[in-house]
């Protein structure tokens, strides 16, 4: 089988090749179905809210849209949405949804995501679609970093990348998907006999794509990470899953009475076994240490400025006001002088440049690098929201509405291909075994925070004002990253450039600690010892 990276030809034959759809793609695939999931979420009550508005009559009236109270009323139920995802990024990180690594993460998002699903599609007023939105953002919230975090697991270290900014594609794949759902629809002003209830069926289609995501980690693809099982201390089957991983068979270890047969004389099986061994050293190192806390952590200095620095990027990504340009990206096409009758394909369009570009980001990351991205994104982010602010007013009417379509979409696919594909791909690669979990759950938290503060007040800023903040924002934002984001194309997942395993002695938190091979020796299942000489 050939490989998915996109420079495997310039291999040999003592390189590791994954297989091109191997169990680890098959699981990346069932993982992305969360990607989906977060985008359509984000995006979806930009297809339906001021129908949702009429039918509970926010305006007092059966034609009217936009008012004060709606503008209130749709602004908390779209921001709602973050405060839960906020709470389920706390609850990602507690020790018992730790335990349960991130597959059974991802089922637990499901059920989230239906029971807000069926709250949504059968409400009967506005508390039963603040609720629903809630319960959906608890989901948003542990999916948001339980599928990025197994995608970048579960994935051979030679293709990590590249099916990690599957992710961020994803995402793009969702939003198009929540405005196209959209088109089916009558225009605004007034509600149609259809108007009145496919709202409902809008707010009821993450059920079918959470029940799907359940079922196939459940019965289809029920495989959990190589990293993970170490942890969990079974070795035997870690090791098999690994070389399953690579299309190879694994060696006959464990098996009662008989030697250890794997033959180190062979590069593939050295590569796999020592990356075998440097993950249980680093489940043993998580296990002789205290569970560490975020306070501790920033009170570390091994540990503090990778905490910082993750706590500027999860951040940074939604302070850019990218879901608050994408949940009101009709009202902000319109403010811009494009005809009613096509903002939803205004919209459209721009989901569909996005999920183009995603498309092209996935070919990049392994070759380019995380930072390259990164910094490449904030600049174009900069310059599309410097356009819009400066460029456009002075264009004729007529052309200010394209010019304004286009420097949407620049903006938004920069984004994309940046903050969007690579954050929690850096985020995941930065942080080791024994931080990972809380390090990420604290990041989520600040980044939902963030989400809902901006996705709340954009309710109130017009287009001039909305390009002005957001386009400062990103350009203080690649200022920050060019001092502070370093690559981590490359690197083992355990020993960061943020947080190199060599440094790690000079950790008070990790003073006390020994040395991880006793606990790599003594785990269960017991990995090979020795080999046999040929």
């Amino acid at each position: 089988a050939g490989s998915m990276e996109p420079d495997s030809q310039h291999r040999d034959k003592n390189d590791l090749v994954p297989p091109s759809f191997g169990i680890a793609t098959q699981a990346v695939y069932a993982g992305v179905i969360g990607s989906f999931l977060y985008g359509y979420m984000l995006c979806y009550l930009n297809s339906c809210g001021d129908f949702i508005a009429i039918y509970f009559r926010w305006c007092n009236s059966d034609v009217q849209a936009d008012c004060l109270a709606s503008r209130i009323s749709g602004g908390l139920i779209n921001a709602i949405l973050y405060l839960g995802a906020a709470a389920g990024a706390l609850l990602v990180g507690r020790p018992f949804m730790v335990a349960y690594g991130s597959r059974v993460q991802l089922m637990v998002s499901d059920a989230f995501f239906i029971v807000g699903g069926l709250l949504g599609a059968g409400s009967v007023g506005t508390g039963c679609l603040l609720l629903s939105r809630v319960l959906s953002g608890v989901g948003l919230g542990i999916s948001a970093i339980a599928a990025p975090v197994y995608i970048a697991e579960v994935s051979p270290t030679e293709t990590r990348g590249y099916h990690s900014a599957k992710h961020g594609l994803y995402i793009a794949v969702g939003l198009l998907a929540a405005e196209l759902v959209g088109l089916p629809q009558d225009p605004p002003p007034g509600l149609s006999e259809f108007n009145s209830w496919y709202w409902r069926a809008i707010m009821g289609f993450p059920v079918l794509m959470a029940a799907l995501q359940f079922a196939l980690f459940k019965w289809d693809v029920p495989v959990d990470t190589v990293s993970f099982l170490v942890q969990q201390g079974k070795i035997k089957a870690a090791r098999t899953l690994l070389y399953r991983t690579y299309g190879l068979a694994s060696p006959n270890i464990n098996i009662p009475g008989a030697r250890a047969t794997v033959n180190l004389q062979d590069a593939k099986v050295a590569k796999l076994e020592l990356h075998l061994k440097n993950l249980a050293e680093s489940a043993a190192e998580a296990k002789a240490i205290k569970r560490m806390t975020i306070p501790q952590a920033i009170a570390d200095p091994v540990w503090r400025c990778s905490v910082f620095v993750g706590f500027f990027l999860a951040s940074y990504q939604q302070l850019t006001g990218i879901n608050a340009l994408m949940a009101y990206s009709n009202s902000l096409f319109a403010e811009a002088g494009i005809p009613p009758r096509f903002l939803t394909l205004a919209s459209v369009g721009m989901c569909v440049a996005n999920v183009v570009v995603s498309v092209i980001s996935t070919k990049l990351v392994d070759n380019w690098g995380r930072r390259t991205l990164l910094l490449w994104g904030a600049f174009a982010q900069t310059l599309a929201m410097a356009a819009m602010t400066h460029l456009v007013p002075l264009l004729s009417v007529q052309e200010q509405g394209f010019s304004s379509f286009f420097f949407f979409c620049l903006f938004v696919v920069s984004w994309n291909y940046g903050l969007g594909a690579i954050t929690w791909l850096w985020l995941s690669e930065i942080y080791p075994m024994v931080i990972r979990g809380p390090a990420l759950s604290a990041c989520g938290v600040v980044k939902w925070l963030s989400c809902f503060f901006v996705v709340l007040c954009a309710r109130f800023l017009d287009l001039y004002g909305s390009c002005v903040v957001f386009g400062t924002v990103s350009g203080i934002g690649f200022v920050g990253m060019w001092l502070w984001v370093l690559e981590t194309k490359g690197y083992d997942m355990e020993d960061s450039p943020m947080t190199p395993r060599s440094e790690r002695s000079a950790s008070v938190i990790n003073s006390n600690y020994n040395s991880p091979r006793t606990g790599y020796e003594q785990m269960a299942d017991g990995p090979a010892r020795s080999a046999e000489k040929p």
